[in-house]
């Protein structure tokens, strides 16, 4: 996995990359070193492959430190599904931090095609699923590739 933090507007940007796995625990442990004194993290998971068992427990450490900070804003950009899935299990995923968007993956009943659609937290009305968007080939309503309850769980709390 790797990490890459600039900072920008005053706020520090993690771009991870890779898969969240037990070899996470260096660049993670680095990356609490690098964010010392920052008051804004976002973390953004687009480039992120997948997490494994051993990454959930390398993030939880890692996500705890930062969290530790009195006083410091976490937000997560660009959600892939694995991360979503990960925070419906296991809440200490997501910690202190507000998800600020997400991917969801919706399928076209009329082509069969799966379109990755990024949502914008800022834009959903508190504890509301948004609504599917219809697919860009054929006009028609799309559905979640997921059951929206499990998906969408982490909208509820």
């Amino acid at each position: 996995m790797e990490c890459h933090i600039q900072e920008h507007n005053g706020a520090h940007w993690v771009r991870l990359a890779g898969v969240i796995n037990e070899d996470a625990e260096i660049p993670l442990k680095d990356a609490t070193q690098n964010l010392e004194g920052a008051t804004t993290v976002c973390f953004n998971f687009k480039d992120v492959k997948t997490v494994n068992s051993l990454g959930v427990r390398a993030w939880v450490t890692f996500l705890r430190a930062i969290d530790a900070v009195p006083g410091r804003q976490v937000y997560f950009y660009e959600c892939i599904p694995d991360i979503i899935m990960q925070i419906n299990m296991i809440p200490s995923f997501l910690g202190k931090a507000r998800i600020a968007s997400f991917y969801v993956n919706y399928v076209s009943p009329a082509t069969n095609k799966t379109h990755r659609v990024l949502i914008d937290t800022n834009g959903l009305a508190p504890q509301a699923i948004p609504s599917a968007p219809n697919c860009p080939d054929t006009g028609t309503p799309m559905e979640t590739e997921e059951l929206e309850e499990e998906y969408f769980a982490f909208l509820m709390r």
